[in-house]
């Protein structure tokens, strides 16, 4: 279960949106996009990004930190870090998802991750499927079937946001699934899978 912890930066004597900072993989914003969508639909939180160009998960989660240190944020309040990336299906990632794991958890950030990839995340907006798939191409591929006008990293927002409910329904019947038939010792290399679902869920019952 990822546990979502808070950060904040003072501002006293007025209100101001709570803070998500985002640390994501360089070479794909397919991620950044959605969640910049997103933010428009509600006034309680606010997402900022992590600089860096990195797809190492280690990597990633160093920026993280770093950005988080530069931008004066700190433990507090209900804001939230986190560290977003693809497992894409790699046994290879395992060693790097446990280092990540270390490294934020001695500073309070969150990992986000999928497996293989972030648009398992849309994917379950279009109806639920356990399918595995051996990479992103795959999961893709599924997409198009359902929704052929989709292009990766252009987030079709208008149309997956209506669905937004079935979709956090389906991650968490995926998740049940998993605990049920998964013999895997990291379960964040369950495949399909995906945090996604955990973040959107806290900015949309905040907004209600």
């Amino acid at each position: 279960m990822v546990k979502i912890e808070p950060v904040t930066k003072n501002h006293p004597n007025r209100e101001r949106k709570k803070v998500i900072l985002v640390g994501t993989e360089g070479k794909n914003k397919t991620e950044e996009l959605y969640l910049r969508e997103l933010e428009g639909t509600q006034k309680k939180y606010h997402f900022i990004f992590a600089a860096g160009n990195e797809t190492d998960p280690v990597k990633i989660t160093r920026n993280t930190i770093k950005s988080l240190k530069k931008e004066g944020l700190r433990i507090k309040n209900g804001d939230m870090a986190l560290s977003m990336f693809d497992l894409d299906a790699k046994d290879e990632k395992r060693v790097q998802l446990a280092e990540a794991k270390k490294i934020a958890a001695k500073a309070n950030v969150s990992l986000i991750t999928s497996n293989p990839c972030f648009e398992i995340w849309y994917l379950e907006h279009l109806g639920y499927s356990s399918k595995v798939f051996r990479n992103s191409e795959e999961v893709i591929k599924q997409i198009l079937k359902k929704m052929p006008e989709y292009k990766k990293n252009i987030c079709d927002f208008d149309k997956l946001y209506p669905l937004t409910d079935r979709a956090i329904r389906n991650c968490e019947k995926l998740e049940l699934h998993h605990e049920k038939t998964s013999t895997e010792t990291m379960h964040e290399f369950n495949n399909p899978r995906t945090d996604v679902y955990k973040i959107v869920k806290i900015v949309m019952e905040g907004n209600r």
